[in-house]
């Protein structure tokens, strides 16, 4: 079951989400808010236990989301968060990005997509919305000089399984190797790379060219 929180202001597309989680057999929803600060109070408080997906809004009526995604991912470390907006502004999803979130989702996706893509994320997958990916792949890459490739031949290839979409998972059984052994490279690429997250690490990566 993956315990999904909500955090959107508006009343009736909050419902809307609701039911969405609701009536998926495999998701449940832990709570729905209309602004970050509520959340994380609890979070903070341990009044709730930390979901496996948060579906954040960026434009709330309290704080900002994406100023807010910070203080989200210190309190839930393990929680990944999925933007879920109307902003198709390519330079919002690299800064989401660049602050820790998994997705980013737009509101014009249907219900099929918002669960695929809350599964998909919390199988160790990233998501950005297919109308917005082509531009910001091509602002992530070619921003940085390229670098020596600190990652081995292994961790290169199961990165750019990854950055195509792949979950551990699927890595594993397409390169003949366990579980384990992927995220045991998973771990060593954020070493190497200095990121705390794989959407971070395949910016990074992207932008030096090491992919």
């Amino acid at each position: 079951m993956i315990n999904v929180a909500i955090i959107e202001d508006n009343l009736t597309y909050r419902k809307s989400l609701i039911n969405i989680i609701e009536l998926a057999k495999d998701m449940h929803c832990i709570g729905a808010y209309t602004a970050v600060e509520p959340c994380l109070k609890q979070l903070q408080s341990c009044e709730i236990a930390p979901p496996e997906i948060v579906l954040l809004d960026l434009n709330l009526s309290g704080e900002n989301g994406i100023k807010m995604l910070p203080l989200l991912k210190k309190a839930a470390p393990e929680t990944d968060v999925i933007i879920l907006t109307q902003d198709s502004d390519f330079r919002v999803v690299l800064e989401a990005l660049h602050l820790g979130a998994s997705g980013y989702l737009l509101k014009s996706a249907n219900v099929k997509d918002i669960r695929n893509v809350i599964r998909d994320v919390a199988e160790g997958g990233t998501h950005i919305d297919s109308k917005l990916s082509r531009v910001v792949l091509a602002a992530l890459c070619g921003k940085e000089s390229p670098s020596p490739n600190p990652l081995s031949e292994r961790e290169t290839e199961i990165l750019q399984l990854l950055a195509q979409g792949f979950v551990k998972k699927e890595v594993a059984e397409r390169i003949g190797v366990s579980y384990h052994t992927i995220a045991f490279h998973v771990r060593n690429i954020f070493d190497k790379l200095d990121t705390p997250k794989l959407t971070a690490a395949v910016a990074k990566a992207a932008r030096q060219g090491l992919i």
